[in-house]
């Protein structure tokens, strides 16, 4: 299969958005570095939470500057900054205001990097293979979720966690380097841009944000208490269980990838929740290994399925003027699932454990999958009825 299929800039889009997010992959080591200065769990906590409002409250902005500015320039001014905050990470030795300001300016900037060179993305693919190329495109990020962790703590065996923040700044100075060699493409506005908060309430948009935000509980569940539930369970190994979820979501996109421009989308994305709901619920029965990984291959099988086809839609319902603002709510939506449903699911584990927590989210997300389809079915159908009469 060429990459070539999808634009002729997509190889080096991948390749930019492979070292961005091995940048990101190489700091999820960050809370062992925060912990050796003296950090508790709460604080660290705390400071991620600081770090998903701020990344909340600059949306609306990212959003509007998407719909202004070529997006090759917000990749260059991001992608700089974030790989100089990341590179004067290394110099820090105290927990204190100083560590915190970097921190939280490097999440906002890899983040507003990650809805960028998505949107780039959703931008330079050709619409006929536009599904299948954000599927292949989202390799970019499982590839880093299997080696970022191993490589990382081989790096911080060998040079401390000064060489692990001086590697992810190279890895961002790598991918900014591609960004460069990147064409600028026109800013299209066929219609004129209403409000960030104008594109959020779009009517035929709601149910995608509702599927969404399903997702992004349901994910947030998985990769934040997985290590803490194999533990409390006794049964398999984090590595086991992410090793089986990303090699089945890649495996997932790679050979389905050419089906999702063919058929409807919405089947599938129901499919795709409902099956991360099941495997939520096997998740939380789980007593052996054989059943984990069964678990780690219905929620891969999903995961590689459902995020493609969620942001092309969002791309192909999103006015061009807009396609900005869209997917700046879009990639929030997993900022508000970190910020409140992680929580949640960890206090039920808390009151109740992980056989209720992981089974009510599993139900959720196969209850909210049937909303979704009920109510998507319906806007559908009353955007394209104003469509003809407007015709």
């Amino acid at each position: 299969m060429s990459l070539r299929r999808f634009g002729d800039t997509f190889p080096r889009l991948f390749v930019a958005a492979l070292f961005q997010e091995l940048c990101f992959a190489f700091l999820i080591h960050a809370p062992g570095y925060f912990s050796n200065l003296g950090a508790t769990e709460g604080r660290i906590g705390l400071l991620y939470s600081v770090c998903a409002v701020a990344s909340l409250l600059m949306r609306p902005l990212l959003g509007r500057i998407l719909d202004l500015t070529h997006r090759r320039t917000v990749m260059l001014w991001a992608g700089a900054g974030n790989a100089i905050v990341v590179l004067v990470l290394a110099t820090t030795e105290v927990w204190g205001p100083y560590l915190w300001a970097l921190f939280i300016a490097q999440r906002v900037l890899q983040l507003a990097l990650f809805a960028t060179i998505l949107t780039y993305a959703a931008d330079s693919i050709p619409i006929r293979t536009r599904t299948q190329g954000l599927a292949i495109y989202g390799l970019s990020g499982l590839i880093p979720i299997a080696g970022g962790g191993f490589f990382g703590d081989v790096v911080i065996d060998w040079f401390g966690y000064a060489g692990l923040f001086v590697g992810a700044a190279l890895f961002m100075a790598v991918s900014w380097g591609v960004f460069w060699t990147m064409p600028t493409l026109p800013i299209r506005t066929p219609e004129p841009r209403r409000s960030f908060f104008a594109a959020f309430a779009q009517k035929n948009l709601l149910p995608l944000w509702l599927a969404t935000l399903l997702f992004a509980i349901g994910m947030e569940a998985v990769f934040t208490f997985t290590r803490t539930y194999v533990g409390d369970r006794g049964v398999g190994t984090t590595g086991i269980f992410f090793a089986a979820y990303g090699l089945i979501a890649a495996v997932t996109r790679i050979i389905g990838g050419r089906l999702y421009d063919r058929i409807p989308h919405r089947p599938m994305l129901v499919s795709s929740l409902a099956l991360y709901g099941l495997g939520l619920g096997m998740m939380a029965i789980a007593n052996n290994i054989a059943v984990l990984v069964v678990a780690a291959g219905m929620t891969g099988m999903a995961h590689g399925a459902a995020f493609p086809l969620m942001s092309a839609e969002v791309v192909n319902r999103a006015r061009e003027s807009e396609r900005g603002s869209a997917m700046a709510i879009f990639t929030a939506l997993f900022d508000v699932a970190l910020l409140v449903g992680a929580p949640l699911v960890g206090l039920v584990i808390d009151l109740s454990g992980y056989l209720l927590s992981f089974s009510l989210t599993g139900a959720v997300l196969v209850a909210g999958a049937l909303v979704y389809m009920e109510w998507d079915r319906r806007s559908v159908a009353a955007a394209l009825a104003v469509a003809r009469e407007e015709a």
